[in-house]
């Protein structure tokens, strides 16, 4: 796990510092995206015997669908340039793990709001084509998670201990463990419209906590939810007068003061937004000026 958050943050900050030339980059109302996927989680810490891994199971296995759960979020990305780019994040879990031995297990859910830096692995590697249907990312950032969870005896099922819910106060209501994630995993996207495509994504929400299963044990720096997700993608843009134009308007008026002069001179106008104005005011004036002089 740390191996792979420091290749992530190595690549990002190369591509980062190389892609920096304005060909390369998007604008700002171009190349948005929102998806919306839905997956199973599993617990990785204390109160857990890990037997539905990929490292100790696999999918035609029977011990590789126990104590999963459902989850799932929604996502909103921005490119950058064909490299780089950022992703804001909600998810929602709900989690199960036990711990055989100990004969413990726990029930709970978890909420994770992140910001991530998403990098194009297809690109990086085959170069960039527009045109290409499937691609290959990776992502990782940083956020908060907010957790409720429950200890229970596996022999009785007698509640043990609880976490997330501590009374703050009477009208703010019961209070979540929130903590500091870490969002890492990669993907794979296939785009078979021009403003559709479908994903799958292997993903880790790494919470810098010991807590997260009710069941603290010193020593444990981090526990950890892995997610397999599936979803599917929408691609927009947004309105172009969003941004500020790099290009400056001209009003018609010349920064040489011999030039002014002469156009003052010979009353030379230019056909400009600010001279229509002008031009309106001063009909708009004669017209009330006719008037009063009709009236009097």
């Amino acid at each position: 796990m740390r191996l792979l958050i420091l290749s992530f943050i190595f690549i990002s900050t190369f591509l980062l510092v190389n892609q920096t030339s304005a060909q390369s980059h998007y604008r700002f109302t171009r190349h948005w995206n929102v998806s919306a996927y839905i997956g199973t989680s599993n617990f990785h810490g204390d109160v857990s015997d890990n037997t539905n891994s990929f490292r100790n199971s696999n999918p035609f296995s029977k011990y590789f669908y126990q104590d999963r759960r459902f989850g799932g979020g929604i996502y909103i990305d921005k490119m950058f340039n064909p490299y780089l780019g950022i992703r804001g994040s909600l998810l929602y879990t709900s989690m199960k793990s036990t711990k055989e031995t100990e004969k413990i297990y726990f029930t709970g859910n978890l909420y994770s709001y992140t910001l991530s830096m998403v990098i194009d692995i297809s690109n990086i590697f085959l170069g960039v084509d527009k045109r290409r249907p499937h691609q290959v990312y990776g992502f990782i950032g940083i956020g908060l998670s907010e957790t409720r969870s429950e200890l229970y005896n596996l022999l009785n099922d007698s509640l043990l201990q609880t976490v997330g819910y501590h009374v703050a106060d009477e009208k703010a209501g019961e209070e979540r463990l929130t903590e500091l994630t870490i969002p890492v995993g990669i993907g794979y996207r296939y785009k078979f419209a021009k403003q559709f495509s479908v994903f799958g994504e292997i993903t880790r929400q790494v919470v810098l906590s010991n807590k997260i299963d009710a069941y603290p044990i010193e020593g444990t720096m981090y526990e950890s939810v892995g997610l397999i997700n599936v979803g599917v993608t929408y691609y927009f843009r947004l309105p172009n007068h969003w941004t500020a134009s790099r290009s400056t308007k001209y009003n018609g008026k010349s920064s040489d003061p011999s030039i002014r002069q002469f156009n003052k001179k010979k009353r030379v106008v230019m056909k400009t937004k600010a001279n229509k104005r002008a031009r309106k005011m001063r009909r708009n004036y004669g017209f009330k000026k006719k008037r009063f002089k009709l009236f009097r």
